[in-house]
């Protein structure tokens, strides 16, 4: 029964990801068309969002883990330090929003109904999920400081496709508008969030009872 609870939960949570994420994909790439970009700059350019990348991983995670457990990803997206990882990427993308991005956007439509899957459902349900349904056993605390490993290199990865392309995905590391100074200090503010709740995800399984795998 228990199996079955998680697996119910993780397919529910998986439909509402990749809709949420597909949606996003086919009103952006329809826009981005009309604007006279190709198709292939639209995926590009969709994919070089944080908020994009981590509701990928997060429908990727709970898709393979329900059809196939057994494989190699099935493996990896099931262990809790990969499981709490993407909580922590996950929380970021929410976080971030409500207080940064929010106020700086305004959407109706189809592009509103994407947006709050992607920022205000799916990251508090995956939180729940992981606190409620993922086993708890201690991880180490060196955790925290890998895991600044992929916010790291998506910082980089921006700065230098933005300075090919001059395109930015968010204003607070966008060269367009202000300096790399500013990038630096804002990059070092988000990474010092991300380790604070990194420890925080830790302490929080480390204190929760060991439980059986569910």
């Amino acid at each position: 029964m228990k199996n079955k609870t998680k697996t119910i939960c993780m397919i529910i949570l998986a439909i509402i990801t990749w809709f949420g994420v597909i949606l996003q994909f086919y009103i952006s790439t329809a826009k981005n068309l009309t604007q006279g970009h190709s198709v292939a700059w639209s995926f590009q350019h969709i994919l070089s969002y944080f908020t994009i990348q981590n509701n990928i991983l997060v429908a990727l995670a709970l898709t393979l883990m329900v059809l196939a457990p057994a494989s190699a990803w099935g493996r990896f997206f099931s262990k809790r330090s990969t499981l709490t990882a993407i909580a922590l990427y996950i929380t970021i993308v929410c976080l971030v929003y409500q207080i940064i991005l929010r106020p700086q956007h305004t959407f109706t439509g189809l592009f509103k109904l994407s947006d709050e899957i992607l920022h205000s459902v799916v990251p508090p349900l995956f939180v729940l999920f992981w606190l409620l349904l993922v086993p708890k056993a201690g991880l180490p605390w060196g955790r925290a400081f890998s895991w600044l490993i992929y916010p790291l290199c998506y910082l980089v990865y921006i700065l230098i496709r933005g300075a090919i392309w001059g395109d930015y995905p968010y204003s607070f590391l966008d060269r367009n508008h202000i300096s790399y100074q500013q990038i630096l200090i804002n990059s070092a503010g988000l990474l010092f969030v991300f380790l604070g709740l990194g420890l925080l995800f830790i302490t929080i399984d480390r204190l929760v009872k060991k439980t059986p795998a569910l």
